[in-house]
């Protein structure tokens, strides 16, 4: 990150609070949600198809997942829509806040749910988090300077960092895609025994 992207993540403290609102609503938005649709009824796992499934089939369902929202919000930042990228983030927590409900009313019952999904809220949440925070501090900047000549350079400085940092972000998701891949083929194929 160079020395002008980090100034400008680093004095948007209000954008970071921000975020942090918003996933704190979400995890109520999503405790209401699980509580209107019925808080009786459990999904469940069938471990055995998991298990019998190729690894590249597991693979290509785990980057899909991932790297579809980092690229949308790498889209998003280059355009300027900072608000777009925050409603995108809110629907985001709220899918882990359900997937965090879930778990903890199923850790008791159902261990192995946990030993699936643990690494997604200890790795790749702080990871979609953290590149949330950044990507929506540059799109503000993005949205004004992209009119305005004077300061096109700058921009473009910007926005050639933005860029170099999102495709380390997208290259750790992958590498983290790989690994979570072969790691639910493994535990669910120890699961079934």
């Amino acid at each position: 990150m160079n020395n002008t992207l980090k100034k400008l993540v680093a004095s948007e403290n209000k954008r970071f609070l921000t975020l942090i609102l918003i996933f704190f609503i979400s995890l109520v938005l999503s405790a209401l949600v699980y509580f209107i649709t019925g808080q009786s009824s459990n999904a469940t796992i069938d471990y055995e198809i998991i298990s019998k499934m190729k690894y590249i089939d597991i693979l290509i369902i785990i980057i899909k997942r991932n790297i579809i929202y980092f690229i949308a919000i790498i889209l998003l930042t280059c355009i300027g829509q900072n608000k777009i990228i925050n409603a995108l983030f809110c629907f985001t927590s709220i899918y882990y806040g359900l997937s965090v409900i879930y778990l903890i009313r199923t850790v008791k019952m159902d261990m192995k749910y946990f030993m699936l999904t643990f690494t997604d809220y200890f790795i790749l949440f702080p990871l979609l988090f953290y590149f949330t925070f950044i990507s929506s501090s540059i799109a503000k900047y993005t949205k004004k300077a992209k009119n305005i000549e004077t300061i096109s350079h700058k921009f473009d400085i910007i926005v050639s960092s933005y860029i170099k940092i999102s495709l380390i972000y997208l290259l750790i998701v992958v590498a983290y895609s790989l690994g979570y891949s072969y790691y639910i083929l493994i535990i669910s194929r120890l699961l079934v025994r």
